[in-house]
């Protein structure tokens, strides 16, 4: 007797096009992909084991999905690498928009290859039109990456970020918009912790021992509902519509290597190997070069050197303030952070001869990479004014002005620095019905936390919506200014000195006027970058 099927169930609902009976579809899990979006226009059904490209490339497993696309970890069978493929919905909206995306990953390849920023830019390597049954898709193809910096936060959520980890990435992100902005012309548009992936050194190995170790992908096979068509009758789907399911893969990101985290592990000496020695070499360098010079002159009177202590926003403080603990015994933070100490005198580069190589600064054992460049633009000649994830749009943005350019993106790396210091949004708006909306409350609390608004209210499309003739906000009149300085120090804890030296550093970044805002090139070299390459905060993560 063949088992009995079961019972399709269905519900009644009330549409704007009118009532309709609509079948109720397996539950999906909500982490992975919709089944709706398996429709015409929309992704490509994947499994394991696919291959593109004339069998160049094997699908192994799932590493994540995006609004346009899902993608893959797959073999190159031509170089026996391993690389990340996107397969882009087929609609002609997203296709138009990896096509876009193809030209500008191919300008960034070759804007300049020797700039210090290119290594911070993810490596595009090949794209193809796929053929499925329906419809054609665009595929990608990436070098292969690790988790990105949202899954930093997450497993960082109580305490925020090690400090001197956000130094090094937050070092890492202005080196590749350095690069985007002043060699490609380009404004990035969506800088946002998803989109921040961490590198993995010895990727190959890795994967390897990964694919190993990993248990086999999981999947479960869903019911796809067919697409809502408007129409004034009740409508029930036929058979065969109800019947057409998909095979969802739950994703699988390559995990970050933790051998850095084991004390005695060979990856972690053999950092501290190449950290000493490239000390030694700096040092070595410094010496000679001291000692060249005072052998063809007599040294001049140099300046001294202000002692590395409190910033200049504390040596102006009140003198009613109370006295500040030292960073080394302020214990208040989980990951409270030392101001940096100068390393080497900078006097010495002048001094060095010319066949003389400087030697290489110590390595560091994390390096991010900026991902998802489908969103942009050239500087002034913009694709789309509308901008940018809301937790991380800049004021301009906001009021709808058109005159924004690479310091958008540099708004957008404060509030992701923030986020990962203290493991919660700068800014997250929220709405309250009809009294005011998601950009009335951005806005007011943009304004709480840094002042006025000023000119930058005025000359965007949105700007009469959000404020009154006067400037004031049109819907929100009660404001409480909470400066950022102490929302460090009263909400997270932080000394006054290290909110001190820190708000140096994020509020060029978030000056409300984008035309006076500071760019990645202004901040790249910021002293509160600075870090010690042996700091413990650098490990475990």
């Amino acid at each position: 007797m063949a088992p009995k099927q079961p019972c399709a169930k269905y519900q009644y609902v009330v549409t704007a096009a009118g009532p309709k009976i609509v079948p109720v579809h397996d539950v999906h899990n909500k982490d992975e992909e919709s089944p709706a979006d398996y429709n015409s226009g929309g992704y490509l059904p994947v499994k394991i084991n696919d291959s593109f490209k004339d069998g160049r490339y094997l699908v192994l497993r799932k590493l994540g999905w995006g609004h346009f696309s899902t993608v893959w970890l797959a073999k190159d069978n031509a170089t026996r690498r391993h690389c990340a493929l996107k397969v882009v919905k087929s609609a002609g909206r997203y296709a138009e928009t990896a096509r876009d995306e193809i030209k500008l990953l191919r300008q960034v390849m070759n804007a300049n290859p020797s700039h210090a920023g290119r290594n911070h830019i993810v490596s595009f390597l090949d794209s193809f039109d796929h053929v499925g049954t329906d419809d054609k898709h665009i595929c990608l193809v990436f070098e292969p990456l690790g988790e990105n910096l949202l899954a930093l936060i997450e497993r960082h959520k109580k305490t925020g970020v090690a400090v001197d980890l956000v130094r090094v990435i937050a070092k890492q992100m202005l080196l590749g918009l350095q690069y985007l902005h002043d060699e490609c012309d380009l404004v990035h548009t969506d800088i946002k912790p998803e989109n921040i992936l961490i590198s993995i050194p010895d990727v190959e190995a890795h994967i390897q021992s990964e694919l190993s170790r990993s248990p086999s992908p999981t999947s479960r096979k869903v019911l796809v509902p067919p697409k809502q068509l408007a129409r004034t009758s009740v409508a029930i789907p036929h058979k065969s519509s109800r019947d057409r399911q998909v095979q969802i893969f739950d994703s699988q990101p390559l995990a970050s290597p933790s051998s850095y985290s084991c004390p005695n592990s060979p990856a972690r000496l053999s950092y501290i190997s190449r950290v000493t020695s490239a000390q030694s070499a700096l040092a070595s360098f410094a010496s000679s070069s001291n000692s060249k010079s005072e052998q063809d002159s007599k040294p001049a009177q140099q300046p001294s050197r202000p002692a590395a202590g409190p910033s200049l926003l504390s040596q102006t403080a009140p003198p009613n303030l109370k006295p500040l603990p030292s960073a080394s015994s302020c214990s208040q933070h989980p990951h409270s952070p030392s101001l940096p100490h100068p390393h080497s005198d900078t006097s010495l580069q002048s001094d060095a001869l010319p066949d003389e190589p400087v030697p290489m600064p110590p390595p560091l054992p994390i390096s991010i990479k900026i991902a998802d460049l489908g969103n942009a633009t050239p500087t002034r000649k913009h694709y789309t004014e509308d901008i940018q994830t809301r937790q991380y749009r800049a004021p301009e943005a906001i009021v709808g002005r058109t005159d924004w350019g690479a310091t958008a993106d540099i708004w957008s790396v404060a509030c992701v620095l923030f986020e990962l210091l203290t493991a919660e949004y700068l800014f997250d708006p929220q709405s309250q019905g009809d009294v005011f909306g998601k950009d009335d409350d951005h806005m007011a609390q943009i304004i709480e936390l840094l002042g006025d608004y000023g000119e930058t209210k005025f000359g965007g499309r949105f700007s009469r919506e959000l404020f009154d003739s006067s400037g004031a906000l049109r819907y929100i009149r009660n404001l409480k200014p909470w400066p950022l300085k102490r929302v460090m120090v009263e909400k997270y804890l932080w000394s006054e000195r290290d909110a001190d030296a820190l708000c140096e550093f994020l509020l060029p970044m978030l000056t409300i006027d984008h035309r006076e805002r500071k760019h990645a090139r202004d901040m790249v070299n910021h002293p509160w970058l600075e870090v010690d390459p042996l700091s413990e905060d650098l490990w475990g993560w």
